[in-house]
Formats: C-alpha cells, sequence, structure tokens
C-alpha cells in the first residue's frame, strides 16, 4: 500500500463534521530540515505549540545574502515574531543531511538550484574543509557550522532584531541526531554543541 493510499484509508474513519479547531497560540517557531525522518513529536514539542518552517538543511539564507533574500523565509520570521509573537525560534539541523553532503560534496544530477540554494553556507564551507578530517568528521562539522551561520543570520532580519534587543524572543541552535533522536544544543556564548540536559 503506498502513502498516498494509507492516507486515504485514515481518513474513511475521519468524522465529516464541522469542528472548531484548537486556538493557535505556538510558543516557538522550528525551524527544520524536510528529511521525511523528522518527526516533530519525537522531539517532545506538544501539539499545537510550535509553527513548522522547514526547508532543506534548515537553512536561514538572512537579508542581503548571494542568492537573493528569500521571501518566504522572511514572511515566515515576520509571522512567527511580529504576529504569532513567538518566544523562541529553533533552528534545527540533523545528522545524515543530504542538504549538508550535496554543500560538502555536490548534488548528483541536475541540482543547479540546489548549488545556489546552498551558496550562503560557502564560507563555513571553506573553513570545515579547511579543518580537514575524514569525511564523517567534516559533516558532523559542517552541520554544527550551518546552524551556527543560520542562527546568526536571523538576526539580519529586522523583525528578528528588534524581539531579540527587546528580550522578547531567544535564538537556538539544536542538531538533532537522526537515529538516536538525541538534540545537541549550541552554547550562544562559545557556538559549542553539546548534548542537552
Amino acid at each position: 500500500m503506498t502513502v498516498i493510499e494509507t492516507i486515504r484509508n485514515k481518513q474513511k474513519s475521519v468524522p465529516v463534521i464541522d469542528a472548531v479547531p484548537l486556538p493557535h497560540r505556538p510558543e516557538m517557531l522550528l525551524i527544520g530540515c524536510v528529511d521525511a525522518r523528522l518527526n516533530i513529536e519525537d522531539i517532545g514539542i506538544p501539539y499545537g505549540k510550535a509553527i513548522i518552517y522547514r526547508n532543506i538543511a534548515a537553512l536561514v539564507a538572512g537579508i542581503g545574502r548571494r542568492s537573493g533574500d528569500r521571501l518566504s523565509e522572511a514572511a515566515a520570521l515576520e509571522f512567527a515574531v511580529n504576529v504569532m509573537k513567538v518566544r523562541d525560534i529553533v533552528v534545527m539541523g540533523h545528522t545524515d543531511c543530504g542538504g549538508i553532503q550535496a554543500c560538502l560534496h555536490g548534488a548528483p544530477g541536475d541540482t543547479g538550484h540546489i548549488h545556489k540554494y546552498l551558496e550562503p553556507l560557502e564560507g563555513v564551507r571553506t573553513e570545515v574543509v579547511k579543518r580537514g578530517g575524514n569525511i564523517e568528521a567534516q559533516a558532523r562539522a559542517m552541520e554544527e557550522a550551518a546552524v551556527r551561520q543560520s542562527v546568526m543570520n536571523l538576526m539580519s532580519y529586522p523583525a528578528v532584531a528588534t524581539a531579540v534587543k527587546a528580550g522578547r524572543l531567544t535564538l537556538h541552535g539544536w542538531v538533532i541526531n537522526t537515529a538516536s533522536r538525541r538534540i545537541s544544543e549550541m552554547n550562544p556564548a562559545t557556538g559549542k554543541f553539546a548534548v542537552m540536559v
């Protein structure tokens, strides 16, 4: 049975009634990767408490980057910060990320758009490769570097910068292990990652 067929079967058991949805009062914006293995319920976020914005490699390009301004990114941030008044923004990368692998080693096939999309990470990629190490070590370093860069890029948006400076918003950087679901959290003062406790 395909995924679509599974969904159709599940929908048959959902009653057809006009129901009133629960109020939409998220407390955080989670910027995560599109990887299909990542389920926010595994993280422990209660239902309805997070706005979820997903893209390749959980990348925040920022305003004025070489790849151009990203309207979807900007709109999601303004909505979360200025309309929903979230208290936290989390950039959550993950291990075994195809976007990070594409940034480090290129992507197979016709990937001109992916290459352009990943341009905001070229500087951190250069630094990671310069430090050396085996492929796995470089991937781990790049996962953290990409999150660190994206958290910094959040501050290029006036809505975010204003809320952070006013003490209404806190920024977080996480890397979740795709296999174990353990999160490593970035220390905002040092930029180093450690397992969340």
